[in-house]
């Protein structure tokens, strides 16, 4: 698991704003050449929640919630800007990954995905996972350190 995400299986993420807290029971690990991107959930948080990190030093999370199957239309191809609820996200980001689950509680989209990052007003976010057997999209908001606290789980890791 790269040293640049900052969670791991098994911890639980503390989002000060609202006092929300998510035990990363599993995760959809995104790769190129190797890990890019993993998306944590947290499937018994009294409401499911979701944590996507990439490996990029300073890149933060994203606090997330899915978004209701066919509650928004994605193509096969996520589209450059998207409109969900009166809101327009501009597509930030597009990785074409081949897609491992480890934990409990993860959805299945397929081996190979196109995850794609949208971006809307201030700190609002989309994330879309186009897979070869489901697309699955999920909002929330961007945060920044300072703005999360992550306590450590176990020894777990994201290595299937």
């Amino acid at each position: 698991m790269p040293s640049s995400f900052p969670c791991k299986l098994g911890d639980v993420v503390v989002r000060f704003a609202e006092g929300d807290e998510a035990w990363l029971a599993g995760a959809m690990l995104f790769e190129e050449d190797g890990p890019v991107a993993a998306l944590f959930v947290a499937p018994e948080a009294g409401g499911d929640r979701a944590v996507f990190v990439r490996d990029a030093v300073g890149a933060g999370m994203t606090w997330l919630a899915p978004v209701a199957r066919g509650a928004l239309a994605v193509p096969r191809e996520p589209p450059h800007a998207l409109e969900h609820e009166g809101v327009r996200y501009e597509r930030a980001r597009r990785l074409p990954v081949r897609v491992s689950r480890v934990g409990s509680g993860v959805p299945t989209v397929g081996d190979t995905a196109i995850v794609a990052e949208y971006a809307g007003p201030a700190n609002l976010r989309l994330l879309v996972v186009a897979g070869t057997a489901e697309t699955l999209a999920w909002k929330g908001a961007a945060l920044t350190e300072g703005e999360y606290d992550v306590l450590p789980g176990g020894k777990e890791t994201l290595e299937a």
